[in-house]
């Protein structure tokens, strides 16, 4: 069978994508690797009774229009600093009529509300927003954060959060693909893709590990864009300067995290942020474990009291400045009990009495991240959000090879919200009359 499009990843892009190929009558496969879909939408089950999402407490806001689409309960986000929702949705808007470079068909015109006329820039201070040390705490949560850009408005476009109403997100992934596959896409798990067919001078299919093909008239991806290029395609298969772009691209996932199982909630119902010492970022620069790196303890499940039985509770720790890899060796148990031991001591001498409450602890560094995810270094946002790696100055969803689009975290409207770079990547195609 041959499918108008075969899009890598059952993450939220790539099921925002098969949903909006497949509203517009395109006959769309996604194909995953995990038995799950979701990818970092996942909700684990680390104790018995106690649940948690391992990669992150909330994501990126699901701009509303693709929450519409998918038919998503979300709550609303609240409290955003002045200014934050305006420059983030002209950014998006921006990349979403780059994207729809030709005339954008009654399927997509739905999606994209006029572009504004002055675009408020990429250089926006933080003293226009609000507080710093608030801002990070709650970018901590839902994503990596570069350390070196502490205080970059560029690295808080994405600050406001989206998580589902009960059940963790894991929940939000399943109505994720509750949506692709009510819109008619087909949904493939355990089939991990290893190469791009190339046929024509063209994208035409995705060889599978198994050692079957899908042909596609087009592929999206949503990997990110160093294991787009450097791992689906072979090194001739490729233009030079699309392999140079690959192995420039700089990944750096910062972010660990331990998920506590705990047998009653703890005395603080509100989230905590201790900020890291001076020495935590020299640390992460230098390949060392910190000691003291900045840590959001968030108790989930007073939001959600689905995560933990009934009179225990669920609560998760994100640190911040953590390298993927260790100098002297790797993430050994022993690195990683140290690691917990450090940030629990910080936690009890904070909130005095947690220790004794603490049934179990769940450790995730940023090379389980990668793993997990096929996500390079572990890093959540598919590139450091740096100056020249950020908004117009990533990637767009078109790509040298013809037929083959970038729909994650690296391309252009990644960061901005999630599944927005795959409505970008979609609405690419779908200009390039691909059928």
């Amino acid at each position: 069978m041959r499918y108008d499009a075969a899009i890598i990843g059952a993450g939220a892009d790539g099921l925002t994508a098969a949903a909006t190929l497949a509203k517009a009558g395109l006959n769309v496969v996604v194909l995953e690797r995990a038995t799950r879909a979701g990818g970092r939408l996942a909700t684990l089950e680390f104790h018995p009774g106690h649940f948690a999402s391992p990669y992150a407490d909330a994501v990126p806001e699901v701009p509303m229009a693709i929450a519409r689409a998918l038919g998503l309960d979300l709550k609303p986000v609240q409290n955003l600093p002045d200014g934050l929702r305006a420059t983030r949705d002209a950014a998006l808007a921006r990349a979403f009529a780059e994207a729809m470079e030709a005339p954008a068909a009654g399927a997509l015109a739905r999606w994209l509300a006029p572009p504004p006329q002055s675009w408020p820039g990429e250089d926006l201070a933080v003293g226009e927003l609000a507080d710093w040390p608030a801002l990070r705490s709650r970018t901590l949560a839902g994503r990596a954060l570069d350390p070196e850009l502490a205080g970059s408005a560029l690295a808080l476009l994405s600050l406001p959060l989206s998580e589902a109403a009960s059940g963790g997100l894991g929940a939000l992934g399943e109505d994720f693909a509750e949506g692709a596959e009510a819109a008619g896409a087909e949904i493939r798990l355990g089939r991990e893709a290893v190469e791009v067919v190339i046929a024509e001078a063209r994208a035409a299919g995705v060889a599978l590990a198994d050692g079957s093909r899908v042909m596609a008239k087009a592929v999206i991806s949503t990997l990110d864009l160093r294991r787009s290029f450097l791992s689906l395609f072979s090194r001739t298969a490729l233009p030079a300067h699309m392999l140079q772009e690959a192995r420039n691209w700089r990944m750096a996932g910062a972010t660990a995290r331990l998920l506590l199982a705990l047998r009653r909630p703890l005395r603080r119902e509100a989230p905590l942020f201790l900020p890291g010492n001076g020495a935590a970022g020299a640390a992460f620069r230098h390949g060392r474990m910190p000691e003291a790196p900045p840590l959001l303890l968030d108790p989930v499940s007073r939001r959600d009291p689905s995560l933990a039985p009934a009179g225990a509770a669920t609560a998760t720790v994100t640190l911040g400045d953590i390298p993927h890899r260790l100098l002297d060796g790797g993430w050994t148990p022993e690195k990683r009990t140290a690691l917990a031991a450090h940030a629990l001591a910080r936690i009890e001498k904070a909130i005095p009495g947690t220790l004794a409450i603490l049934v179990s602890v769940k450790i995730i560094v940023p090379p389980d991240m990668e793993s997990g995810l096929a996500a390079t270094t572990g890093d959540l946002d598919g590139g450091v959000l740096a100056p020249d790696q950020m908004l117009s100055l990533r990637p767009g969803p078109r790509t040298a090879l013809s037929g083959f689009y970038l729909g994650g975290r690296s391309a252009q409207a990644g960061p901005l919200g999630t599944g927005a770079a795959g409505f970008a990547a979609a609405a690419a195609l779908m200009a390039d009359g691909v059928r």
